[in-house]
């Protein structure tokens, strides 16, 4: 006797059969999503599991578990953590943005001399997970393992490291800043001092994954492109740039013709970001999202030649460019 049943494989090896696939990509998709562990924002798998359908004996075992972590070793785990860069040098590191913003601002008010030239920039460290399978480590202990090795500090000891104290000149000729203006401004991921930023967004933003770009924004030959093209291999995690409602999410068509598979998230009245050519989506029209959340995977569909994630920013239904605000 036989039952209905799927072959799971991997690289194009089969790697073992379920009863539901369904269940088990949902499984998989959980996992991109979070990981296993407390510091994990995301995970990037190399290759998703393929299903094919087929008539399995009664008497050979379906083996979900094992599939699963097979499938969740070849991804790569990364851990969210913030530094605190003085000009271009990276010179502490905290666990939450809240810290190191809280340290910066501390500095500012202790008059240390570098405040003006302090920034925060928000960066991943990869954990392969099958060398984390190999050297016998559970997930959720890595996170303590990558805060060693990056050496995340608290609040009083990156002030302590930082804080410079100011010179007092000789004579009255020490010239007294006029300027009123907030030293950092929030432009995506990096706090940056500057006088200007081209239109004025109103939300923060941060990157969707990690890539290179290979389409920029405006004039090509081919047409004027409306956003940012970021290669990345297929199935990789798409977050959330920044908070907002799905507005649409699904095949594009009309408007959103020859984006494939696309997720649109609005932000406010005026921002909305649009998330194209993906391999799959994990959102809906009408949910609500936060700045970080997984959306989708990257792929190749609708008028597409590779793998990548079309990104694009419209501010009050006009295009604008992304390195403006990322990718800088």
């Amino acid at each position: 006797m036989y039952r209905q049943s799927y072959s799971v494989s991997l690289n194009g090896q089969v790697i073992g059969y379920t009863r539901n696939k369904a269940e088990l990509q949902k499984k998989v998709n959980e996992y991109i999503k979070s990981g296993d562990g407390e510091g994990v924002a995301f995970v990037e798998l190399s290759e998703m599991p393929v299903y094919s359908a087929n008539l399995l004996k009664k008497n050979v075992q379906t083996n979900d578990d094992e599939i699963f972590s097979k499938i969740i070793q070849s991804g790569t785990s990364y851990y969210k953590y913030y530094v605190i860069t003085e000009g271009n040098e990276e010179k502490a590191y905290t666990e939450d943005f809240k810290t190191a913003d809280e340290a910066v601002n501390e500095l500012k008010k202790k008059g240390s001399t570098n405040a003006e030239t302090l920034g925060i920039i928000e960066k991943y460290k990869p954990i392969v997970n099958s060398n984390v399978e190999q050297n016998g480590l559970d997930e959720k202990k890595v996170e303590e393992k990558v805060k060693s090795e990056i050496k995340i500090s608290s609040k009083d000891e990156c002030v302590n490291m930082l804080y410079k104290e100011k010179v007092v000149a000789p004579t009255n000729t020490t010239k007294k800043s006029t300027s009123n203006d907030s030293a950092y401004k929030n432009i995506g991921t990096q706090i940056i001092k500057t006088a200007s930023v081209p239109t004025n967004l109103g939300v923060s933003l941060i990157q969707p994954l990690s890539g290179t770009i290979s389409s920029r924004f405006g004039y090509r030959s081919r047409d004027n492109h409306k956003g940012l093209d970021i290669a990345a291999p297929k199935g990789t995690a798409i977050k959330a740039a920044c908070a907002g409602t799905v507005t649409f999410a699904g095949w594009g068509t009309s408007a959103y013709s020859g984006y494939g598979n696309v997720v649109v998230i609005k932000s406010g009245s005026s921002v909305s970001i649009i998330y194209g050519h993906c391999s799959a989506v994990y959102v809906k029209t009408g949910q609500t999202v936060s700045q970080g959340q997984i959306i989708a995977a990257v792929g190749s569909t609708g008028l597409s030649t590779g793998n990548h994630l079309h990104f694009e920013i419209r501010y009050n239904g006009k295009a604008v460019n992304p390195q403006n605000y990322i990718y800088k």
